[in-house]
């Protein structure tokens, strides 16, 4: 009996070596401390909400940075921004402390931030409906209690586009992160410095290239209290050569065909139809730059500058058109009007533009007019001399109704219809040079607004 007890005492004993032997190999693994110190951290951490800090007039200082990898998508027509980034944000946490002896080897723990506070960092800029899109990550502790929490995030935000400069436009999108419920007292937000470049995290975007992400801190004074933000102003500049080459250059390409419907000659009878296509193209151009743009009445690009002289061209060459045809196929028995001629003969700009396009033409055509007009001036005396002798000449007059012979039959004869079209080749080519003016007066206006703006926009 005595000697069972031994035994069992003796089993006992060694099986409570056995276990102590175990615990301290699994003291010395190190994925044990890992466990034991997580656990030992969160069983005592308690509620989440309050800030971790020992003193309650303490002010935690949260460090914030922001990366932007790609761009996503700005719209310009609804003036948004989506993009994805790396957000970190470094603060630190009385109640996440250790000794390292005690727990050798455990350089840094990584902890779910579900089960520990969280600085409320807000965008103020976000437009989506589901807030910011962070990923649940976990944080990293380190043993004097300072947490590091690096993100990817997808950040959709308002833009305020400025299209005065389109295509050739540099866009400023702010991104503004603040505290929603502590103020400068409990919480104060600044920015990380980092000098490792927007260039390691940036991913090229074939529309938009990143020339620089700008970080202030600053403090806005609310009803509420003093509260600290940081902004981030992300610097985008528009690669143009594909909006130049798809809309620009076909553009003014139009411009000058709109100038080729006023050379095109009045007999082919396609000045018309060749203003109307032009002026369906400028429309459609202007239509799909439109699209691409707010509408907005502030910042109206620069661009639309140069579209609506065109437009008022292409307008102008098709009421040219149809004027110019109505004069060219004039009835050939009635006479210009004398103010009309007047202004064909006499002005010196039509005088110029005659001789550009009928050198010699304008002298024979004077010439058969004033033979013709003599010519009914003499058989008009004649017909008189002759009415009172009441003698007829079938010969001197070949038009005769019921005997009687008039100015207006013997007008009939004469042909007005090189007068006709001498006019309206007059009006025709003053049109062309209103039309030519307005062009370039266009052209070196839109550029002058494009140099000047870029100027003030770099000063």
């Amino acid at each position: 009996m005595l000697i069972t007890c031994w035994i069992m005492a003796y089993g006992w004993i060694l099986l409570y070596l056995v276990t102590m032997l175990m615990v301290a190999i699994q003291a010395t693994n190190p994925k044990g401390l890992h466990s034991i110190l997580t656990k030992e951290l969160l069983s005592d951490y308690g509620p989440t909400s309050p800030r971790p800090v020992s003193d309650v007039n303490k002010r935690i200082n949260v460090e914030i940075n922001l990366a932007v990898v790609r761009v996503i998508e700005l719209n310009e027509r609804h003036q948004t921004l989506q993009q994805s980034a790396f957000l970190d944000m470094h603060w630190h946490d009385d109640y996440l402390t250790w000794n390292t002896s005690a727990y050798p080897d455990v350089n840094v723990l990584i902890l779910p931030t579900d089960q520990i506070w969280r600085p409320d960092i807000h965008l103020f800029e976000n437009v989506d409906r589901n807030f910011e899109s962070f990923k649940d990550v976990s944080a990293w502790v380190y043993p004097d209690g300072t947490v590091i929490w690096a993100t990817p995030v997808i950040l959709y935000t308002a833009c305020r586009i400025d299209a005065r400069l389109f295509p050739f436009d540099t866009q400023h999108c702010t991104l503004r992160f603040g505290s929603w419920s502590y103020d400068i007292n409990q919480l104060n937000l600044t920015p990380i410095n980092r000098t490792d470049g927007i260039a390691n995290f940036f991913i090229e975007n074939g529309v938009w290239h990143l020339e620089d992400v700008i970080v202030e801190s600053v403090v806005n004074v609310y009803p509420e209290g003093i509260f600290p933000e940081v902004v981030y102003t992300v610097v985008l500049h528009r690669r143009p050569l594909f909006h130049v080459l798809s809309f620009i250059l076909p553009c003014v390409l139009l411009s000058f065909l709109n100038l080729l419907a006023f050379i095109l000659p009045t007999a082919s009878g396609e000045k018309v139809s060749l203003g109307i296509t032009n002026l369906l193209a400028l429309v459609l151009f202007q239509q799909l730059i439109g699209d691409f743009l707010p509408p907005s009445s502030s910042d109206m690009p620069i661009i639309s500058y140069y579209f609506t002289p065109m437009i008022l061209i292409g307008c102008l060459s098709i009421v040219s058109g149809v004027l110019v045809a109505a004069l060219y196929h004039q009835d050939k028995t009635k006479p210009v009007p004398q103010w009309l001629l007047d202004l064909t003969r006499v002005h010196p700009l039509t005088n110029a533009t005659l001789q550009l396009l009928e050198p010699n033409g304008n002298d024979e055509v004077k010439k058969s007019a004033n033979s013709s007009e003599a010519g009914v001036r003499a058989g008009v005396r004649k017909n008189s001399s002759v009415s009172n002798g009441h003698c007829v000449s079938a010969i001197a007059y070949p038009v005769q109704e019921r005997g009687v012979f008039t100015d207006d039959h013997l007008r009939s004869r004469i042909d007005y219809s090189s007068d006709w079209r001498k006019v309206a080749a007059v009006i025709d080519k003053l049109i062309l040079m209103f039309g030519i003016m307005l062009t370039v007066s266009a052209i070196i206006i839109t550029v002058v607004l494009f140099i000047t703006s870029e100027e003030m926009n770099g000063i």
